[in-house]
This record gives structure tokens, C-alpha cells and sequence, in this order.
């Protein structure tokens, strides 16, 4: 069974079954989440691990609230290694949460709402 990176029946559910509020959403998401994935980067060099912290945590949260369950794992992951101070891991796990962000862009070119 192919993973996919959204659930769409559960997006859908909690949008009201707004397939157009549902894309407008995921539109901010995908623009948002470039910002934070850049700033995750750069608080991981400036070795402000409290800042991958809560960056994780923001991703995790909204990632949820979109059904992207594979999205808000890696963030959970970023929001724990950012909280142990554990630089590598935080990297790790970024690196893990920008492929699966690709995944979502193309799941979404591919499969529009």
C-alpha cells in the first residue's frame, strides 16, 4: 500500500468537505513551511537548539491540523532532538522533513483537490 503524505479524508472532515478552504490552506502550509524549514537550518548552525525546539513543535501542530501525518512525525522528531540538544539529530530529521515535504508537492502537482 502506497503511504500517502496526506489524508485527505480527514482534511476534509475537519475543513467541512471545503475542497477550496482545504487548498488555500495547504497553499500558506507549503509557503510557511519553506520559511521554517530555512530557519530551522540556520538555528541548527547558530546552535539554538530551544529555537528547533519550538519550530519543530509550530510544524508539528499545523502539520496535524492538515492531516499530513508523515510531515508532523519528522516534525515531532525535529521538536524532541531540538529539546535533547541534539544537533545531529535535529539535521537528520530536517533533511527527513524536506523529502517528505517534496513528497507533498508532488502528491498534490499530481493529485489536485
Amino acid at each position: 500500500m502506497k503511504r500517502t503524505p496526506i489524508d485527505i479524508a480527514d482534511a476534509l472532515e475537519r475543513m467541512g468537505d471545503d475542497r477550496v478552504f482545504l487548498r488555500e490552506l495547504l497553499d500558506i502550509y507549503e509557503e510557511d513551511l519553506a520559511t521554517r524549514i530555512e530557519a530551522l537550518r540556520e538555528a541548527v548552525a547558530g546552535g539554538d537548539l530551544k529555537a528547533v525546539e519550538q519550530l519543530g513543535h509550530a510544524v508539528t501542530g499545523s502539520s496535524a491540523n492538515l492531516s499530513l501525518p508523515f510531515l508532523r512525525e519528522r516534525a515531532a522528531a525535529i521538536e524532541l532532538a531540538g529539546k535533547n540538544g541534539d544537533a545531529a539529530k535535529s539535521l537528520a530529521n530536517i533533511d527527513g522533513l524536506e523529502k517528505e515535504f517534496q513528497r507533498l508537492r508532488d502528491h498534490l502537482r499530481e493529485n489536485p483537490l
